[in-house]
């Protein structure tokens, strides 16, 4: 069944909600971009939001397709996000007031279009998740675990090729420089940024269920091997080069190379996963 043109009621409506909607969330929104803007790990915020859009718009002939029932539950779950965005004001907490936007969203189009049409959406609408910052206290008891982690492999790494490295805790001590892996450089904020994007080939490559859940697990190690490989990089440039060669362009040059890597050996996982899937069929 497809529906009919949209109806200047419905823009009048949808103009109605959008009002009150921009005035209680244009703050929490313009803090949210201010800090993708500042905060590198999480830059990716600026990309989930035409990400979301696109899957939305993938999703349009089924949209059209399901009957449009508006339901008067979904004000229970507007309720929730008005809840949890008082809550979050109240208490100053911006993690509670970001994922509140997502609820508000998510329960009004429940309420206008109706729950099947909110069930085709979800994906989309859960993407959004992907643009929220941590909340800080979450952030700092991932990321020093990850540093000593990160700092273990990459001296292990460069032992086996031949640079001699001692280890202290999260520092690299090199023949004639120090490498500390800092917090910018746990590899946090590659493992959020390849997660977003393992979702994201989630919905593009055709996978089962299981396949989806092991793409996005996959992520993870792809991510911490990426950022090993990135520190020993960075190693090898401070050996050859000296410490100005390190602190350089080249440090940043070889962390989007890297990076690139890391995206690269992502869709190969989703393009074997989708093989087996294949196959077992």
């Amino acid at each position: 069944m497809t529906t009919a043109a949209i109806s200047p009621r419905r823009i009048a409506e949808a103009l109605l909600l959008a009002l009150p909607l921009a005035v209680a969330y244009g703050p929490v929104l313009a803090g949210l971009i201010r800090q993708w803007a500042e905060d590198p790990n999480y830059a990716h915020g600026f990309f989930v939001l035409p990400m979301a859009g696109w899957l939305a718009w993938r999703r349009r002939g089924r949209v059209n397709a399901t009957p449009r029932h508006p339901g008067a539950l979904g004000l229970a779950l507007l309720a929730l996000g008005g809840v949890a965005f008082v809550a979050g004001t109240a208490a100053a907490e911006l993690f509670t007031t970001r994922v509140s936007f997502v609820l508000v969203v998510a329960g009004l189009i429940w309420v206008l279009e109706g729950r099947e049409r909110l069930r085709t959406v979800a994906f989309p609408v859960a993407f959004l998740l992907c643009m929220i910052p941590l909340p800080y206290v979450v952030y700092y008891q991932l990321t020093f675990p990850l540093q000593i982690e990160s700092s273990r492999w990459a001296a292990m790494l460069l032992d086996r090729i031949g640079v001699p490295t001692v280890r202290e805790g999260n520092i690299l001590n090199l023949e004639g420089y120090s490498l500390e892996v800092v917090t910018a450089c746990s590899g946090l904020r590659s493992i959020m940024t390849l997660g977003t994007m393992a979702l994201f080939l989630t919905d593009l490559v055709h996978l089962s269920r299981g396949s989806k859940v092991l793409l996005v697990v996959a992520s993870i190690p792809i991510a911490v091997a990426a950022n090993v490989a990135r520190l020993a990089v960075t190693a090898i440039i401070a050996t050859v080069g000296g410490p100005e060669a390190a602190e350089s362009f080249l440090h940043e040059l070889s962390g989007v190379v890297v990076f690139i890597l890391g995206l690269v050996a992502l869709f190969v996982v989703g393009k074997v996963l989708a093989w087996i899937d294949r196959a077992r069929r």
